[in-house]
């Protein structure tokens, strides 16, 4: 197991989403992240996984639940991921999820 940071950028249209997992999930320490002038939210989220892959399937399930928890469709053209960033915890993040 490592520890990943996941970076998942969602159209502002996903807000009752980040909300409910924000509120359900503080154990992930979700972070948002600012500053992107594309019109995209961006949330890092904490995972012990065993690989990229792992972080990154277990971020999807997250989304797929609070869709589910909020009544929300989570087709990509409403509220579901735009974009899925995965890398180590002591790497340096992609440009777009470094803080604002």
């Amino acid at each position: 197991m490592a520890e990943y940071r996941v970076g998942v950028a969602v159209l502002r249209q996903a807000e009752r989403q980040l909300a409910w997992i924000e509120a359900n999930h503080a154990d992930l320490q979700p972070v948002r992240v600012l500053g992107a002038q594309d019109g995209l939210v961006r949330l890092v989220f904490s995972y012990d996984a065993t690989s990229e892959a792992d972080a990154v399937e277990q971020a999807t399930n997250l989304f797929d639940k609070a869709a589910r928890a909020v009544g929300d469709d989570v087709s990509a053209s409403k509220a579901g991921p735009m974009g899925v960033h995965v890398w180590k915890a002591s790497d340096e993040p992609p440009p777009e999820y470094k803080p604002g």
